[in-house]
C-alpha cells in the first residue's frame, strides 16, 4: 500500500511538471524571429544603396516597428519558462542574459533610432551581438 501511495504521488508530481504550460516560449521564438526580420531588412537597405546614401523615414519606421514588436513579444516570456529551457543544471543564465542582453539591447536599439543617438546604437549593437554569441552557444547544449 505504501508503494502505491508513493507511485501515485510520483505520478501526480511528474504529470504536473511535464504538463506545465510553457506557451510563453512561443513568444521567445517570435521575439527572436521578429528582430531577425528587422536585421535582414537593415542588411537589405545597406546592400541596396551606395555608401553615404540616406535612409528614408519609412525605412527607419520599419526598423523601429520590428524592434518594438520583438520587445513586445519578449515581455510576454516568463523567466520560469526560460529557466526551464536552460540546459544548465546549477547556474541558470538564460533568463538573466535574455533580460540584460536581448531586451536591453532592443530598448537601446529603439532609442537609438528614435532619438538619433549613435552612442546608444553602438551599445545596442554590442548587447545584441553578445546575446547572439551567448544564444548560439546555449543552443548547442539543447
Amino acid at each position: 500500500m505504501l508503494a502505491w501511495r508513493f507511485a501515485l504521488i510520483f505520478l501526480t508530481l511528474t504529470t504536473q511538471v511535464f504538463s506545465a504550460d510553457r506557451s510563453s516560449l512561443d513568444y521567445f521564438r517570435l521575439s527572436i524571429e521578429e528582430i531577425q526580420k528587422g536585421f535582414k531588412y537593415e542588411e537589405y537597405i545597406s546592400t541596396s544603396r551606395s555608401s553615404g546614401a540616406s535612409i528614408s523615414a519609412n525605412e527607419v519606421n520599419t526598423l523601429i516597428k520590428h524592434a518594438k514588436t520583438s520587445l513586445k513579444y519578449s515581455k510576454l516570456v516568463k523567466n520560469d519558462d526560460l529557466d526551464w529551457m536552460d540546459p544548465s543544471l546549477i547556474f541558470k543564465s538564460l533568463s538573466k542574459n535574455y533580460e540584460n542582453l536581448f531586451r536591453e539591447g532592443l530598448r537601446l536599439y529603439i532609442e537609438a533610432w528614435t532619438e538619433g543617438d549613435p552612442t546608444k546604437g553602438l551599445k545596442a549593437n554590442q548587447l545584441l551581438d553578445d546575446w547572439g554569441t551567448y544564444y548560439i552557444k546555449m543552443r548547442r547544449k539543447l
